[in-house]
C-alpha cells in the first residue's frame, strides 16, 4: 500500500504525527523478511543506493539515508549526500537515533537542521527508515514529502520483490532437500547419513538456527547418538545419554511427553539448569524440540533447533520441523525394519543363533584367517535321541531344550568363537587359533559336559549329543568340505555309541582344488599388483598401418604363476571378480594411451568388458569420469562386448550402451559368429565395429563356407555403417584374402605378438609403415 504524508515524521515539527505500520507478528518474523532480501549484508546495495541517490535529487535535502533494524543493531546500508553515495554500511547500536545519525551527515551539531523520515513496512511488517536532512531550510515543501512517501513505497515494492524471489528459492530448496533425503532412504543408504542430510537441509533453509537430532534406547529410557553438523562436539558430548523425563531440559522432556516442547529462553528454564553453563558456553539462548516418531506413534528420538538468542518458533519453523520429523521417523523405522530383515535372514528364530546361512559365512571368513600352524576347528554337534524326546514331552518343551542347548554352547565357547544353529537339533561350532587336535578335543567335551547337564523344566531329562570334529589347517579349503567332514565324523560318533566326540581322519579328502585357489588369489590380484596389461595392434588395410590397439590383461598366480586368460576370466565372471579387475583394467589402458599416444593424434584402445560391468546401472556413468580424469578422447575408446552380454535382454545394458554411443564412445561386438549370433542384435544396439571371430579366419584357406560366412558380414557391416574387424590375422594368405574381400582392418600375431606397456612407446612409433617383419606382406 503507498504511503501518504501523514505517515511521514518531520523533525523539528511535531506536527503530523508519525504513523508506522503495524508489524503483525515478532521481531523474528521481521529478521527473516530483511535476511531473505539481502538488505543485512555487510556490502552496499546499488538498488537501494540508487533510490537513496533519486530521494536526495527529487527534495533537494542534503543528505538521504535509508536504515533496517537487526536485532540489537540498526544497518545504514544506503547513504547519499551533495558528493554522492557513501559505499559503506554503517552499523549503530539500536540505542542510537537513525534521526540524529542523518542530522549529523547533513550538518554540524548546533546549526539550524530539519529532517524528515518514512517507514518501510512490507506485509504489515516494519523493517526500517527513509529519511532526509537539510540545513538550509525551514520547513519540507508538500512535493518534498511525497517523494519521501513515493520513495519508500518503492523501497518497500523492491523489497517485497526480492522476498517473492527468494521465498521461490526457497521453496525450491526445500524440495530438493526432500527429494534428496528420500532417493537416499530409497537407496538404503546409511542411516547416519540420511540424518545428517536432513540436519544439514535443516541448517541451509534457516541459518538462524542450528538442527541437532537424539536417538531414543527405549530400555533405558536415553537419548544417545547425537548429531548435529553445526552443533560444537562438546555439546552434543554433554547431551549423550540424558535420561528422558519431564523436567529434564527440552529433548528429555519431548521424549517423555512425545509432544512438541518449546523453551523459549534456556537462562529461565529450571528445567536446563544442571547443564545451563554448557548450553551459554555453546551459544544457545533457545531450544525447540519435536519428537520423532514411527508410524505406531512410538518415539524414536527427537528433532531440536537451537538459536542464539531468547525466542519463540514461527508458524513456518514448527510446520517444517514437523514435517522433517516425519521424514526422519520414516528413515528410522526403514533402517530399523531392513536391521531386523537382515537379522531375521542370518539367525535361526527359535534360538536367536546365526542360521545356516551365516555359518557358512563365518566358516568362510574363519578359513582365510588360517595361517601357519594355527588351525579353525569346525564341530558339528547333534543332539542324541531328539525323537524320542519330542514324543515324550511333545514338541514345545523339546523346542525349549533346543533354546536351552543354544544357550549353554554360546556360553561354553570362547568370546572370540562362533556358535550357530544348522537345523534341527544340529549345531556348528567354529574355534579358530586351535594349535593341535587335543585343544580341539578339550573343547568338543567341554561341550558335551555342558549339554549333558540336567535341563531345567525338563523333569531329571539328561540330553547327550554326538560331536563331529574336523580341522582346517590351510585357508585355500572349501567351507562346504569342512562341513561335510566334521558331520561325517558326527555320525562315526553316533555309530560308536554317542555321547563322543570323534574327529574326521580324512583330511586328505579336504584338499585345495586349483579352481579354489584361484577364486581365492583373484580376490584383490589387480591391487596387490598381480596383474598387468599387454597391447595387441589392429591394423588398417591395405596399408597395414597401425590406427589401435586392444588391452589384454595378464595375470600372474602367487601359487601357480602365469593363468591363461582362457582360464581365470571366466572364474573372474562367475564369482564378480571381473567387476574390479575391470574397472582397474579401463582405468590402467586409458591412463597409459594417454601418455604414449602421440600429441593431438591419439590411437583407438579396444578394452574388453563383462557382462557384469555392463549391467551395472552407474557403468556409463564410470567410463565418462574414467576418460574425464585420463584425459583420453571419448571417440577413441572401444568397448569391445561379446554376444553372451546380450544374451539376456537387459534394459540397464541397453542404456548404458546407448548412453556410451551418445558419449561417443564406440561399441564392438566381440567374437562375433561364435555365440547365439542374431542380427536383431545389430539394430537394437548401437554397434559401431565388428570382430569376426579368429576360427572363420582360419578357415578362409580352404573352407569355403568359412570364406562365404566372412564375405557376408563384412558385406552387412558395411551396409549398417559398421567396420569389420577380422581376428587372428596368422597367415599370408588369410591376408590376402581380407584384402580381396575389403576387410577394413585386422589384427593377428602375423603382425605382432601383444606387447607390455613399457614396450607400447616403440610398437606406436612405427605407425603409418608395416611393423618389422611385415615388409614382403606389404
Amino acid at each position: 500500500m503507498p504511503l501518504a504524508v501523514d505517515d511521514i515524521r518531520i523533525e523539528p515539527h511535531t506536527e503530523p504525527a508519525l504513523v508506522t505500520a503495524s508489524p503483525g507478528a515478532d521481531d523474528e518474523a521481521r529478521l527473516v523478511v530483511l535476511r531473505s532480501s539481502g538488505v543485512l549484508d555487510s556490502s552496499p546495495d546499488p538498488e537501494l543506493d540508487r533510490w537513496t541517490a533519486a530521494l536526495r535529487r527529487n527534495t533537494g535535502a542534503a543528505v538521504a539515508a535509508l536504515s533496517f533494524l537487526d536485532a540489537s543493531r540498526r544497518l545504514v546500508t544506503s547513504v547519499c549526500t551533495v558528493a554522492g553515495a557513501a559505499g559503506t554500511v554503517s552499523e549503530l547500536a539500536l540505542s542510537e537515533s537513525f534521526e540524529s545519525y542523518v542530522l549529523g551527515q547533513a550538518a554540524p551539531a548546533g546549526s539550524g537542521r530539519l529532517y524528515a523520515e518514512a517507514p518501510i513496512a512490507v506485509e504489515g511488517q516494519l523493517l526500517g527508515q527513509i529519511g532526509i536532512a537539510d540545513s538550509a531550510r525551514s520547513e519540507w515543501a508538500k512535493d518534498d514529502l511525497e517523494a519521501l512517501a513515493d520513495t519508500a513505497t518503492a523501497v518497500a515494492t523492491a523489497l517485497a520483490l526480492r522476498l517473492a524471489k527468494s521465498e521461490a528459492e526457497r521453496v525450491q530448496q526445500l524440495v530438493a532437500s526432500h527429494n534428496t533425503v528420500h532417493d537416499l532412504i530409497a537407496r538404503g543408504e546409511p542411516l547416519r547419513d540420511v540424518l545428517i542430510e536432513i540436519l544439514e537441509s535443516i541448517d541451509r533453509y534457516d541459518p538462524s538456527v542450528k538442527a541437532s537430532l537424539l536417538m531414543l534406547d527405549a530400555t533405558s529410557h536415553t537419548l544417545h547418538s547425537g548429531l548435529g553438523p553445526s552443533l560444537p562436539p562438546e555439546w552434543l558430548a554433554a547431551i549423550d545419554g540424558v535420561v528422558i523425563g519431564p523436567n529434564v531440559g527440552t529433548c528429555g522432556a519431548a521424549a517423555w511427553s512425545g509432544r512438541l516442547t518449546v523453551t523459549g529462553n534456556i537462562a529461565e528454564d529450571p528445567s536446563w539448569a544442571p547443564i545451563r553453563d554448557k548450553a551459554k558456553a555453546a551459544g544457545f539462548g533457545h531450544c525447540w524440540s519435536m519428537p520423532i516418531k514411527s508410524a505406531g506413534g512410538d518415539v524414536l528420538g527427537t528433532l531440536a533447533l537451537y538459536g542464539p538468542r531468547p525466542r519463540l518458533p514461527l508458524p513456518e519453523q514448527l510446520a517444517w520441523l514437523g514435517d522433517w520429523a516425519r521424514v526422519a521417523g520414516i528413515a528410522i523405522e526403514r533402517r530399523q525394519a531392513l536391521g531386523r530383515l537382515t537379522h531375521d535372514a542370518r539367525h535361526d528364530s527359535l534360538t536367536g543363533l546365526p542360521n545356516r546361512r551365516a555359518i557358512f559365512e563365518a566358516l568362510d571368513e574363519a578359513i582365510q584367517r588360517v595361517e601357519g600352524e594355527d588351525m579353525a576347528a569346525v564341530l558339528f554337534i547333534d543332539l542324541d535321541g531328539l525323537k524320542d524326546l519330542n514324543d515324550r514331552l511333545g514338541h514345545d518343551r523339546a523346542d525349549e531344550m533346543i533354546r536351552e542347548v543354544g544357550e549353554r554352547l554360546s556360553l561354553a565357547m570362547r568370546p572370540d568363537d562362533f556358535v550357530g544353529r544348522f537345523g534341527g537339533d544340529e549345531f556348528i561350532a567354529i574355534a579358530e587359533g586351535i594349535g593341535n587336535r587335543e585343544q580341539a578335543a578339550s573343547l568338543g567335551l567341554r561341550l558335551l559336559d555342558e549339554i549333558s547337564q540336567p535341563l531345567p523344566g525338563v523333569d531329571s531329562t539328561v540330553v547327550t549329543a554326538s560331536i563331529g570334529i574336523a580341522l582346517a589347517r590351510s585357508n585355500a579349503v572349501d567351507a562346504r568340505d569342512v562341513i561335510r567332514a566334521s558331520d561325517s565324523a558326527m555320525y562315526d560318533a553316533k555309530r560308536s555309541g554317542r555321547d563322543r566326540v570323534t574327529f574326521f581322519e580324512g583330511d586328505e579328502r579336504m584338499h585345495a582344488g586349483r579352481r579354489l585357489v584361484l577364486v581365492r588369489e583373484l580376490r584383490g590380484a589387480e591391487t596387490r599388483g598381480e596383474m598387468r596389461l599387454v597391447f595387441h595392434p589392429v591394423l588398417a588395410l591395405p596399408a597395414l598401418e597401425i590406427v589401435g590397439v586392444e588391452a589384454l590383461l595378464r595375470w600372474t598366480s602367487p601359487t601357480f604363476g602365469e593363468v591363461a586368460p582362457a582360464e581365470f576370466v571366466p572364474i573372474a565372471e562367475e564369482t564378480g571378480a571381473i567387476v574390479p579387475i575391470g574397472t582397474w583394467v579401463l582405468r590402467e589402458s586409458c591412463e597409459m594411451m594417454a601418455r604414449a599416444s602421440e600429441p593431438g593424434r591419439p590411437l583407438e584402445l579396444n578394452v574388453n568388458v563383462s557382462a557384469r560391468q555392463v549391467s551395472d546401472p552407474d557403468f556409463a556413468l564410470w567410463v565418462r569420469q574414467t576418460l574425464a580424469h585420463a584425459e583420453f578422447p571419448a571417440d577413441k575408446l572401444g568397448l569391445e562386448i561379446t554376444e553372451t552380454s546380450l544374451l539376456r535382454p537387459n534394459a540397464v545394458t541397453a542404456r548404458n550402451l546407448r548412453e556410451l554411443a551418445a558419449l561417443g564412445v564406440r561399441i564392438v561386438l566381440d567374437d562375433f559368429g561364435t555365440g547365439y549370433s542374431s542380427l536383431s542384435w545389430l539394430k537394437q544396439h548401437p554397434f559401431s565395429a565388428i570382430k569376426i571371430d579368429g576360427s572363420f579366419i582360419d578357415g578362409l584357406a580352404g573352407n569355403r563356407a568359412d570364406y562365404a560366412i566372412v564375405a557376408a558380414v563384412i558385406g552387412m557391416a558395411k551396409a549398417i555403417g559398421c567396420t569389420v574387424i577380422a581376428e587372428a590375422v596368422e597367415s599370408e594368405h588369410q591376408l590376402t584374402v581380407l584384402r580381396e574381400l575389403d576387410c577394413p582392418r585386422a589384427q593377428g600375431f602375423l603382425f605382432s605378438l601383444p606387447v607390455p606397456a613399457e614396450e607400447l612407446g616403440a610398437l606406436l612409433r612405427v605407425r603409418g609403415r608395416p611393423p618389422h617383419g611385415m615388409a614382403e606382406a606389404a
